[in-house]
């Protein structure tokens, strides 16, 4: 029988791991920890994503033609560049029409030619930032 605050094998000597130091470990952007890795904008998870809804519509949440026009646009709007006054509309109403196009309501196909078209300027336009060297993807300049 066990006394309270006796350990059962009381009579084998414990080793204890060799004190270290505290240190800081970088986990990333305070952020992207806080609203999570995959960009939800909640701490829960809910079922939208920041931006690029219609594109998660069209193409599915984790595809690389997603990331590729949500990081685009996140910056083209933040720098204020030739489309910011579309991400500014596409901010009021594009989740209420991604909603449309999951549901049925809206066809998909509408909006097809002009995310593909939105996908050759995003991939043009990273491209030649990359070139010149002055896009850090992951970086909000």
């Amino acid at each position: 029988m066990n006394r309270p605050n006796t350990p059962a094998n009381s009579g084998l000597p414990t080793q204890r791991k060799p004190y270290s130091k505290p240190r800081l470990i970088c986990y990333g952007h305070v952020k992207d920890i806080i609203q999570g890795g995959g960009g939800m904008m909640n701490d829960g998870g809910g079922v939208m994503s920041r931006g690029c809804w219609i594109a998660e519509a069209i193409y599915g949440e984790s595809d690389p033609r997603t990331t590729l026009l949500r990081a685009w646009l996140t910056r083209v709007y933040d720098e204020r560049c030739r489309w910011w006054f579309l991400v500014s509309v596409y901010r009021v109403c594009g989740r209420r029409v991604a909603g449309l196009i999951r549901s049925g309501c809206v066809p998909r196909g509408l909006f097809v030619p002009l995310f593909d078209y939105l996908l050759i300027q995003a991939n043009d336009d990273t491209a030649r930032l990359l070139r010149r060297g002055s896009y850090l993807p992951g970086r909000v300049s």
